[in-house]
């Protein structure tokens, strides 16, 4: 039987019980996830086969073997296994019953599709109103792409990815690992906790619908806010750091190194520290856009390429290191499962299982206060069936009558919840825009001395509006937030911090790890004023290792996280994947750490502190391939478009310099798509595909394929995903006003509470913006003391940095 390995504490949400209903990797990561932070999750499974994913290599001894499948084994860790034909009428029976008490159900499949299979979300709720369903689908429910098929490779087309994936003279390029789909299923267990902690308080059933393809939008937004912002239709070079910031990642005697910086002061370092301040300071490299092809950055890559001649890999990471400047190492699959930081914290997990034996496995990414919950091992096909149904035996059977329970909008699920946050750029502002978004109240802090650098990130240069003001990420991340402007250096400032932890739920920070105790703020003083405060220090590396100081940034938690070295063209170099690096995968995955640590203080009162680390959270969404390894001692290393699982699939060219993703997953997709290109062909080559795909338009493409039962999606720009029918009619952006900068749309959450109340859409805050509110009414300053704040520059809005001019 399987068994969970525990510290001896509770686990953080064991109070939820879940049906795993999924199959594939999106739905079945959330739903891992989950089990791993305690929930007791059943996993329902076709008699006789099992999840399609136990039939997908690489297999223990290359022998395909349902319990033998890496990708299985890591995305159903912590869960019971059953067999049943829930389409069945007897097995609908027992669903029923099962239904009835759980609280979550978990689907691979859009709304609509789940109804076909007699499924609906009326049915579900008719036997427990009180159920949560969450749906993570390719393109989300109800919306004109609701049916289609979808696949890593089309999410990253039809998400943004894949047109800044890649080399311009080459085709563009899926991510490295299944890193979409993953994705989306962070995104999936953030937003269960959300609806499930909202059932706390109103007691009302919800739907979670996830977009697969929207998850890849917020990783992508760089092609539809630099079109809006600066006109620029963003191409693939991702031989070059995402648009948001420079790097390169170099060969070196000993391996790949990452050179980064995000900003106009981490540039001037990087190019000291190689000995060519020169390049930062000559008027030919100003001007340089870091989302276009330009001659000038391959001069620069050639002049840094000289300046490592002679130095390691890992020489180079740690000086670099010293001296503050964010290097990254681009990892195999076995060096990092040798990672210093990962070995001190004991990361991976040996989980013995008794077909496989022992085999490490990557854990949770953070230490807690409140000890961590301990995954288990993925059980067998029908291990547990026996168990689970005689555990609901006694419950009555119910009528499939279908009648949903309706009511008024639930509120917001996290309305009176106050988050402080603390953090900078993108990591710790993605966890806390999930949590304002879902109607908690946040409050931004920075300071006139150094403000949030995210803000100096694609700025408009305009007379009319101040550069800090403009930055499109900034705009982005820090939606319906407060902000408040504080010197954490000065007594008085962090003074005001401790007032407002009195009455704060969460504080979020991403500091290295020296700098909050620097303050005075750090979480044994906090945890004095607040017992019950959750705080989460989203650091690179963790608090309590060699590393703890390694300055660590978006580009360098995915070169150090394994999806640097899985994304790139076969016997090349790796790539950028083209999004904003491992940031926004750290804060989902943050996000749903707190959110679990708020159901934990629900159920002991207690607060706690979450140590996490952002490059063990970003190792998490490529599990898949690190458990390949420990498993099977596979490193699929880059395989551009390809998948193993899959009998044909690549991205190929269509007419006026378009591209689309297409995906046999099937006999049956193969035939199909035979019969278009080749009705007469015994084998269809990957060269037949591309001379068929260039006579046509991508758009109109991807609806014949699709429409023919074959997965495909183009490759979508700035300007296209903006006016993507799908994604309008799914509220996919969220156009807000702004001073001086005026409309533009930002991309929404990938999730929708569909029986909720909309979240709010205020635009991201001034700088201080609500200085004089906050300090007031929350800290219960004076108006005399909050000007002497202002002349003695421990608060204010306009910032002291001379990179920002006004």
């Amino acid at each position: 039987m399987t068994t969970p390995v525990t510290s001896g504490s509770r686990a953080m949400i064991e109070t939820l019980r879940i049906l795993d209903v999924s199959e594939g990797v999106a739905a079945p990561f959330c739903a891992k996830l989950l089990g791993d932070l305690g929930a007791d999750v059943v996993k329902v499974e076709k008699p006789g086969v099992g999840d399609a994913t136990r039939r997908v290599g690489p297999f223990q001894d290359d022998v395909p073997h349902p319990e033998k499948s890496a990708g299985f084994f890591f995305f159903n860790t912590s869960k019971r296994s059953i067999e049943l034909d829930i389409e069945s009428q007897a097995g609908k029976a027992q669903l029923a019953r099962l239904v009835q008490r759980y609280d979550i159900v978990v689907a691979s499949d859009s709304a609509e599709q789940l109804a076909t299979r007699g499924l609906s979300l009326a049915l579900l709720q008719s036997w427990n109103p009180a159920l949560i369903l969450t749906t993570i689908s390719g393109f989300g429910s109800f919306g004109p792409y609701s049916s289609y098929q979808s696949s890593h490779a089309i999410a990253c087309a039809t998400g943004g990815w894949a047109q800044l994936c890649g080399v311009p003279e080459r085709e563009p390029l899926q991510a490295g690992g299944a890193t979409a789909e993953t994705l989306s299923g962070a995104y999936g267990a953030a937003a269960t906790l959300l609806a499930a902690w909202g059932r706390r308080r109103h007691g009302a059933g919800e739907h979670v619908d996830v977009s697969t393809q929207q998850a890849v939008l917020a990783g992508a937004q760089i092609p539809s806010l630099l079109y809006e912002y600066k006109g620029i239709v963003a191409q693939r070079y991702s031989s070059v750091g995402s648009g948001a910031g420079a790097g390169y990642m170099l060969p070196t005697e000993t391996g790949y190194i990452g050179l980064n910086a995000l900003t106009l002061p981490q540039w001037q370092m990087l190019c000291d520290f190689l000995g060519r301040g020169d390049i930062a300071e000559d008027p030919r490299y100003e001007g340089i856009s870091w989302a276009t092809p330009d001659d000038r950055l391959e001069e620069i890559r050639e002049i840094f390429r000289e300046a490592l001649t002679g130095r390691s890999a890992e020489q180079l990471f740690h000086e670099a290191q010293a001296r503050r400047v964010p290097f990254g190492l681009v990892p195999d699959l076995k060096m990092l499962f040798e990672l210093p930081p990962h070995v001190e914290r004991g990361f991976y997990v040996d989980v013995d299982h008794p077909t496989c034996g022992s085999v490490a496995v990557p854990g949770l990414p953070f230490k807690s206060t409140c000890g961590e919950p301990r995954l288990f091992r993925p059980p067998l096909l029908g291990e547990h069936t026996e168990q689970v149904l005689a555990e609901v035996a006694d419950v009555p059977e119910t009528a499939s009558v279908g009648v949903q329970v309706t009511g008024p909008p639930n509120p917001l699920p996290l309305e009176g919840i106050r988050v402080l946050d603390l953090s900078m750029f993108f990591a710790g502002p993605a966890a806390a825009q999930i949590c304002a978004d879902a109607g908690a109240d946040v409050i931004k802090v920075e300071s006139i001395q150094r403000i949030d650098g995210w803000r100096g990130s694609g700025t408009l240069a305009q007379d009319d509006v101040p550069s800090w003001e403009s930055s499109p990420y900034f705009n982005w991340i820090n939606r319906n937030k407060r902000d408040i402007t504080l010197n954490l250096t000065d007594p008085r400032g962090s003074e005001i911090v401790k007032t407002m932890v009195r009455d704060a739920d969460v504080l979020i920070e991403n500091y290295t790890p020296r700098v909050m105790d620097k303050f005075g703020l750090g979480y044994e003083t906090l945890k004095e004023i607040n017992p019950r405060l959750i705080m989460i220090s989203l650091s690179g590396y963790g608090a309590h290792v060699s590393w703890r100081d390694y300055v660590a940034f978006g580009m360098s938690t995915e070169q150090m996280s394994g999806v640097a070295h899985l994304t790139g063209y076969p016997g090349d170099g790796p790539l950028f994947t083209g999004m904003t690096g491992g940031d926004l995968f750290s804060g989902v995955m943050g996000a749903t750490d707190i959110l679990a640590a708020l159901h934990q203080r629900a159920e002991t009162g207690q607060g706690q502190h979450l140590d996490f680390s952002q490059t063990e959270a970003c190792n998490m969404y490529v599990g898949d391939a690190m458990t390949g390894w420990s498993l099977a001692a596979v490193d699929p290393g880059r395989r551009g478009n390809s998948n193993p699982a899959y009998l044909l699939q690549g991205i190929y060219p269509c007419r006026d310099d378009g591209w689309i993703a297409i995906s046999c997953k099937s006999d049956d997709h193969l035939a199909r798509l035979t019969g278009l290109v080749q009705p007469q062909a015994d084998v269809l080559n990957e060269q037949d595909v591309s001379n068929w795909t260039a006579a046509h338009d991508k758009q109109h493409l991807m609806e014949l394929l699709q429409d023919e039962g074959i997965p495909a999606g183009a490759v979508l720009d700035g300007p296209e995903l903006l006016a993507d029918e799908h994604l309008l009619r799914r509220g996919a952006f969220i156009p807000q006003d702004r001073p001086g900068v005026g409309i533009k749309h930002y991309p929404n959450q990938p999730y929708r509470l569909c029986l909720s109340d909309a979240p709010p859409t205020r635009r991201a805050p001034l700088l201080g913006e609500h200085l004089e509110e906050v300090l007031e009414v929350e800290a219960g300053l004076s108006s005399e003391q909050i000007v002497e704040l202002v002349i003695d520059e421990v608060i204010g809005t306009v910032p002291l940095a001379a990179h920002f001019p006004r």
